[in-house]
């Protein structure tokens, strides 16, 4: 990817997300596998509050960082995750997380890892 600011053109380094589970889920739903097309779907959607871990590293490498985020219903606000991070989404479906985490990662997608880092 190439960004142009200040009429200056830097690639950007492809980022991936990888290995993502929910520790605190039950049965199968820890593993979160974000190509399929169907995933864990709360039965309220209003009480949604768990610990997400994933990797992320550059597409090219074969090493990845690890990270905590805490996802939320907006009335589970106040029970962040490891670090504080978190997510609130209003109308939690598995697309929507999904969808999400794709964009949040694509927009850390900086001209190096040491400036997507600081990103994440």
């Amino acid at each position: 990817m190439i960004d142009v600011a200040d009429g200056i053109a830097r690639r950007m380094i492809k980022l991936q997300i990888s290995n993502v589970v929910a520790p605190g889920l039950p049965d199968d739903g820890w593993a979160i596998d974000l190509d399929a097309s169907h995933g864990d779907e709360p039965l309220d959607a209003d009480k949604v509050g768990f610990e997400l871990q994933f990797d992320v590293g550059p597409v090219d490498c074969d090493w990845t960082e690890h990270f905590f985020l805490y996802v939320a219903a907006p009335g589970r606000v106040g029970r962040k995750g490891r670090g504080g991070k978190f997510i609130v989404l209003h109308e939690y479906s598995f697309s929507t997380l999904k969808r999400y985490l794709h964009s949040a990662i694509s927009a850390c997608e900086k001209e190096d890892w040491e400036h997507s880092l600081a990103e994440l």
